[in-house]
């Protein structure tokens, strides 16, 4: 009897495992099939020889930005227009502030308690960095920054 009730429970077990690992791949489908046609959109109009990552932004306009190397081996960033599937824009990283400076800029004026991401997209034509952040008084916070300087366009504070 008790071998029974041990073979149920690690049956169920295992039958969990499974299922969750079906249902979070299956989840992950569909940004990962996004990313690997813009990674793909990227390299074919030129704009980069090697692909790093790639990560969804979702302004205005649903974009994903893909990071890599051009043919003289410069780092640069892509915005791939998720519906059209056309190129933005594209930037070269070292023109511009990275991530961390852009998170610092924040921290320097806001108390953050926990920072949710940090994107590069555009922005009314302009790169732009999106900070989305939760606060000391537990509230959600999005902070955009301008990638070539580091100076602040536009805050949507305590929602």
């Amino acid at each position: 009897m008790m071998n029974w009730v041990k073979f149920i429970v690690a049956f169920l077990l295992f039958l969990t495992l499974f299922i969750t690992v079906i249902v979070l791949y299956n989840a992950n489908k569909p940004f990962s099939s996004v990313q690997n046609k813009a990674e793909t959109i990227a390299m074919k109009n030129g704009s980069l020889q090697s692909v790093d990552h790639a990560e969804i932004y979702n302004g205005t306009i649903s974009m994903i930005t893909v990071y890599g190397k051009d043919a003289d081996g410069i780092k640069k960033a892509v915005f791939v227009d998720e519906k059209t599937e056309k190129v933005l824009d594209e930037v070269v990283l070292k023109d511009g502030i990275d991530a961390q400076t852009a998170v610092e800029t924040v921290k320097s004026e806001l108390q953050m308690k926990k920072i949710l991401h940090v994107a590069l997209g555009l922005e009314e034509g302009h790169p732009v960095w999106e900070v989305a952040f939760k606060s000391e008084n537990g509230k959600l916070n999005y902070v955009y920054v301008f990638f070539e300087n580091g100076e602040w366009w536009k805050r949507i504070l305590n929602l």
